[in-house]
């Protein structure tokens, strides 16, 4: 059987197979890198071939490329913190790098009572309202935006790269309650969203979140 009936993606498939059973990891992740339903297709296949540390490491960077659909996917992004380097915290904006208990917040269409299941959330409420008018655009059902907190050391891995400050827990977030009304968005969010770097480079996105962060105190 060819995979996804695509010769090119058989031919990246079957090598990235013969890796996992090779322990060549490096050959893995050279033919793995496609999309996210690849990695997850190698995941079930070869999940018995692939130590821990590799299936969160490969799971945890699939996440955000619409692996979050996927339960194997989240299913070792869930315990990804045993790849948490020690310096984690250095990727952190630095109004918040130093801190012990983290404020969280999440939009979306779910209830409250399913928030806390909820393995991303956002350290910008702007974020998570952005999240929250997204999924009301395309579920046409009312939006929300939880907020809660989350000790430092219950984070699983911090993700910077999409400019969402995400922070990936696992049924760790505390004291979840609903803000409403909407706030709206700051006046850093707005600028900072029209401009071209928002989800291209993390300087801009630290110096708008330190802003905002700043702003709340």
């Amino acid at each position: 059987m060819i995979y996804r009936d695509n010769l090119f993606l058989n031919v990246r498939f079957q090598e990235a197979v013969q890796a996992a059973h090779d322990q060549d990891w490096q050959t893995f992740e050279k033919y793995s890198f496609y999309d996210a339903k690849m990695m997850e297709d190698l995941l079930y296949k070869c999940e018995h071939l692939m130590p821990l540390e590799i299936k969160c490491r490969y799971a945890l960077q699939h996440y955000y490329s619409h692996g979050d659909h996927s339960p194997i996917i989240r299913k070792y992004v869930r315990r990804a913190k045993v790849i948490r380097p020690e310096n984690w915290r250095n990727a952190l904006p630095e109004s918040v790098r130093g801190l012990e208990m983290f404020t969280v917040y999440r939009g979306g269409i779910g209830s409250i009572e399913r928030a806390p299941l909820s393995i991303s959330w956002s350290l910008s409420y702007d974020v998570a309202e952005w999240f929250a008018h997204r999924s009301e655009l395309f579920y046409r059902c009312p939006c929300h935006v939880y907020q809660g907190t989350i000790h430092a050391d219950k984070v699983i891995a911090y993700l910077p790269e999409r400019s969402e400050f995400e922070i990936i827990q696992h049924r760790n977030v505390k004291d979840v309650r609903e803000i409403t009304p909407l706030r709206g968005y700051s006046p850093p969010f707005n600028a900072f969203k029209s401009s071209t770097k928002w989800v291209h480079n993390e300087d801009e996105s630290n110096r708008y979140f330190n802003e905002w962060y700043q702003s709340q105190s």
